[in-house]
């Protein structure tokens, strides 16, 4: 059986888990999600479809739930989909099933796993030796999962908060979104390196005289902050002095669209 796997990863996390389940299935293949939807296809006898991504505001981010809404899937294909967070109760995974249902495709397999959190905009990211023990058990849970979606194992999604979810994701992630990005600045430590601009998952960020813009479809991906070298970006006053996340075995190169 052949294996595809669709991710979308900012700061590293839903790579790292694309790839160590992708390593334990052995015939795999990850693809971005930040990329256009395949006309062909995919699924069907002898081909499993998986989802790795992040929770935004409870739910699914913008950029995912437009990609799997355009992603042809065969009809009754084994499907499973990893969502990772700093830790949550929402219901992110009956979004994707909801989405999935449309297409006549239930999520075979629902697992949740919890990633070091870096949604410095409301919080503080954890501690490097905190980090290294979320990730250290994030693996032995992954690790668990490829082992039951190589089998084929079933686990259905449990659905938790969906009204509240529902609620959330709307209001903080769609409303005024155009309008979400005009609190970045850049700092007197630019350096003008447009580092930003390549990771950033939509192509939000234009440099002009060396300086980042950003144009307004920003997906609160947080990527430009995080993987900046110097540590020149805030999002207003919310974000300085706050520590700054990639995952460690992830390179940005990995990231840059």
């Amino acid at each position: 059986m052949g294996f595809t796997i669709f991710y979308f990863s900012a700061t590293g996390n839903s790579l790292e888990i694309a790839r160590k389940i992708a390593k334990e299935l052995g015939d795999c293949v990850i693809k971005p999600m930040v990329t256009q939807a395949p006309g062909e296809p995919v699924g069907g006898p002898g081909e499993s479809v998986g989802f790795v991504f992040p929770v935004y505001y409870n739910g699914l981010p913008r950029l995912v739930k437009r990609f799997i809404e355009d992603l042809p899937i065969y009809p009754g294909s084994y499907c499973f989909a990893i969502a990772n967070s700093g830790g949550t109760r929402a219901n992110p995974l009956g979004m994707l099933e909801d989405v999935l249902s449309q297409k006549q495709v239930r999520l075979s397999f629902a697992e949740e796993v919890k990633m070091p959190g870096n949604y410095i905009v409301s919080h503080q990211v954890p501690s490097s030796e905190k980090v290294k023990e979320i990730l250290k058990s994030a693996a032995g849970k992954v690790e668990k999962a490829a082992g039951a979606i190589a089998a084929g194992e079933g686990k259905p999604v449990i659905r938790k908060a969906e009204l509240w979810s529902k609620i959330i994701n709307h209001s903080y992630l769609y409303k005024n979104i155009n309008k979400w990005d005009e609190e970045f600045l850049t700092t007197d430590k630019c350096i003008g390196c447009g580092l930003c601009a390549e990771v950033c998952s939509v192509c939000n960020i234009k440099m002009e005289e060396r300086r980042p813009v950003w144009q307004h479809n920003c997906e609160r991906c947080l990527a430009c902050i995080h993987w900046c070298p110097c540590e020149a970006i805030e999002y207003g006053k919310k974000t300085v002095g706050r520590r700054r996340y990639h995952n460690p075995n992830i390179k940005m190169e990995d990231i840059k669209r």
